[in-house]
């Protein structure tokens, strides 16, 4: 088995045995772990979803099973296919940084699945390096969003300065619009928020504080730079 692992050519085992496929399972186990690793290393957000780094490593798995279990049948090929259209995939992967990491594990299985064992541990080695390095360099920061904040208040209950109230969480903010209406005012801010500050910081902060009302920050990614 192991004189197969870097060797030239095909390999390919229509029928593998069971040690065979116990390796192939267990190489995109620890291949995938690696990558995996290699996510949650370069991940620059505040919180790690735990989700997405179990979801790498099982995809590699599931997917180096199907590999084995297809073989060169064509015909169980088009059952798989048919067997997967039939699960319908709602989740949405927003970041393609993700996307890419996803993939990355399911390529290794797809290798392993195949007994590409070479093209798998050298994928996984240049795949993790280049990760790392781009992590480090002048790309790897996370982007910088702007947020939208509208604050309603009472002038009867909040007499202080709202600009000392955001200025400990914002590196920046521009006054976009403000309201009147009778004792009521409203006022909506374009933000951005100071590194390792969540959004939820800033929400948090402002319901404690007395008079204001009916508080929303949302995200706005179409903003340019402030």
């Amino acid at each position: 088995m192991f004189d197969q692992l870097f060797a030239e050519g095909s390999g390919y085992y229509e029928f593998p045995s069971f040690k065979l496929a116990l390796f192939s399972l267990l190489l995109s186990f620890v291949l995938s772990t690696v990558i995996a690793l290699t996510y949650r290393f370069t991940y620059k957000a505040k919180h790690l979803p735990n989700h997405f780094f179990q979801a790498i490593i099982l995809s590699s798995i599931v997917t180096s099973m199907i590999m084995m279990a297809v073989g060169n049948n064509l015909a169980i090929g088009f059952g798989i296919i048919g067997a997967v259209a039939i699960i319908r995939f709602r989740t949405l992967i927003r970041d393609p940084r993700n996307i890419i990491f996803m993939f990355a594990g399911i390529s290794v299985g797809i290798a392993a699945g195949v007994y590409g064992y070479s093209i798998a541990i050298a994928g996984t080695i240049i795949f993790c390096i280049v990760a790392v390095l781009l992590s480090i360099s002048p790309y790897g920061h996370p982007p910088e969003f702007d947020y939208d904040v509208v604050i309603d208040y009472s002038k009867d209950k909040f007499s202080g300065d709202m600009n000392e109230q955001l200025e400990p969480f914002c590196k920046s903010f521009t006054l976009d619009s403000q309201r009147s209406q009778k004792s009521t005012h409203r006022l909506s801010y374009v933000v951005r928020l100071k590194e390792k500050i969540s959004f939820e910081d800033l929400f948090r902060n402002l319901n404690t504080i007395e008079g204001l009302s009916k508080i929303t920050v949302s995200k706005n990614e179409e903003r340019k730079k402030l």
